[in-house]
């Protein structure tokens, strides 16, 4: 019954946040209902926020608001760390709208083979890793309004080769 009750709640959190149109979709809340949708739907437990993990996507973040991640290669990007960027003076790319863009990547994974099959699903696997318990991102605007950068931190990191994310 208690796992009924938080699918529910789960749901109508995602529901409320995307059908708001809100374009401030950056709260702990909309980070959270995205990456638990996901993660309900292959059955694994829910994220809950960090504030210490969102205090260390701030400061990843800060370091990169004047390159906006020009010419930061992705394997400059820990295990445990998912990076979204979009470039352009468009501020109206969310958070909500980063954690999109990786769940989106489920098409490219193969549970079977356990890889990405046409396209990058490094971020989505991250998303829906079993033993990751915790997550805290940030977002902010790159100097000049260059783009806008959304990180989110994970605590276990997942994506370890070889292992299944659930």
């Amino acid at each position: 019954m208690e796992r009924v009750r938080m699918i529910l709640v789960v749901l109508i959190n995602f529901f409320n946040v995307f059908l708001s149109g809100s374009l401030a979709q950056n709260s702990p809340k909309d980070y959270l209902a995205v990456h638990n949708a996901a993660r309900q739907n292959v059955g694994v437990r829910l994220l809950r926020w960090d504030p210490h993990l969102e205090e260390e996507a701030h400061h990843f973040l800060n370091k990169h608001k004047v390159d906006c991640m020009m010419g930061v290669p992705l394997a400059y990007v820990s295990i445990g760390r998912n990076i979204a960027l979009k470039l352009g003076a468009n501020k109206s790319f969310s958070g909500f709208d980063a954690v999109k863009t990786w769940v989106a990547q489920k098409i490219y994974y193969n549970h079977k083979s356990n890889s990405c099959v046409g396209g990058e699903c490094g971020g989505y696997t991250q998303v829906v890793w079993e033993t990751t318990t915790h997550v805290g991102c940030a977002r902010v605007l790159c100097n000049n309004n260059a783009g806008t950068i959304v990180c989110c931190a994970y605590l276990p990191p997942g994506n370890i080769p070889a292992v299944r994310p659930y």
